[in-house]
C-alpha cells in the first residue's frame, strides 16, 4: 500500500494528499524537473550565448519570485510542522515536493518496502547508465524506509552496495527491501534492484538507533 501511515505515529511516513497549494508545489516541481533534464541535454554547439542568457535571464525571475514566497528556511524540511516534514514530501528520492527528488515512488507492502524509478539522461553517469553515485543513495533512501518494520528507526551506520551489472537509463527500475535483522540499537537492512527482470544491483544498510528518545518522538508534532 502507499506510504499513508500517521506521521507521528510512524516517524514521517505520511502520505499527504494532494490537494490545493500542494497539489499546485507538485506540478511547479514536476516542471522543474523537466527544465532539469532540458539544461543538461542543452546543445551549447552553436555558441548563442545570448540566446542562452536570455533563458537564463527568465529563470532569475521565476528563482526572485518564488525566493520572495514564504519559506521553511528558518526550521527546515526535516523539522518542519504539518505534512512538509514527510518523507514523501521531502525526501532527496522520493519527495513530490522536492525538485531535486529522483523519481523514485515508494510503497510498503507488509514487511517489504517497494519502490520504482525512471531515470532519465540528468542522472547519467557511464554512457546510457545510471551514475553509481544515485545507485547507492537511492539504496540509501530506500532502505531507511524499510527499517522502520523493525518498530524503531536509525541512522546509517554503514551501506555496502553491490553493483552487478549496470543500471540502465530510461528503463523501469524496479526495488525492494527488507529488514534482516535486529540487534540492540542496530538494524540491518537488505535491498535489490532489478531491470527487466535482471539483478542489477544489491545493498546491505546497518542503521543504529541513537540513544536517547525514539527518532519518531524527534519529529514535529503539529
Amino acid at each position: 500500500m502507499p506510504l499513508q501511515d500517521d506521521a507521528h505515529d510512524n516517524w514521517d511516513l505520511a502520505n499527504p494528499p494532494e490537494e490545493g497549494a500542494r497539489a499546485a508545489k507538485h506540478r511547479l516541481v514536476r516542471e522543474l524537473k523537466r527544465l532539469i533534464d532540458a539544461v543538461a541535454l542543452l546543445d551549447v554547439s552553436d555558441d548563442d550565448a545570448a540566446a542562452v542568457d536570455a533563458i537564463t535571464g527568465r529563470v532569475v525571475d521565476v528563482a526572485d519570485t518564488v525566493a520572495a514566497r514564504p519559506s521553511l528556511a528558518g526550521t527546515g524540511l526535516a523539522m518542519a510542522r504539518g505534512p512538509d516534514h514527510a518523507l514523501a514530501e521531502r525526501s532527496p528520492f522520493a519527495g513530490r515536493a522536492n525538485p531535486l527528488a529522483a523519481p523514485m515512488v515508494v510503497m510498503v507492502d507488509g514487511d517489504i518496502t517497494r519502490a520504482t524509478a525512471t531515470y532519465s539522461a540528468a542522472y547519467e553517469g557511464p554512457p546510457n547508465t545510471l551514475h553509481g553515485g544515485f545507485v547507492a543513495a537511492a539504496f540509501d533512501d530506500l532502505l531507511g524506509v524499510a527499517q522502520m518494520a523493525s518498530g524503531d528507526a536509525g541512522f546509517t551506520g554503514t551501506l555496502t552496495v553491490r553493483m552487478r551489472r549496470p543500471t540502465p537509463l530510461h528503463v523501469p527500475i524496479t526495488y525492494e527491501a527488507g529488514v534482516d535483522r535486529v540487534s540492540g540499537r542496530k538494524i540491518v537492512c537488505w535491498g535489490r534492484s532489478t531491470a527487466d527482470g535482471e539483478l542489477v544491483a544489491e545493498a546491505e544498510c546497518l542503521f543504529v538507533i541513537p540513544k536517547g528518545p525514539p527518532i519518531r518522538d524527534r519529529m514535529p508534532h503539529d
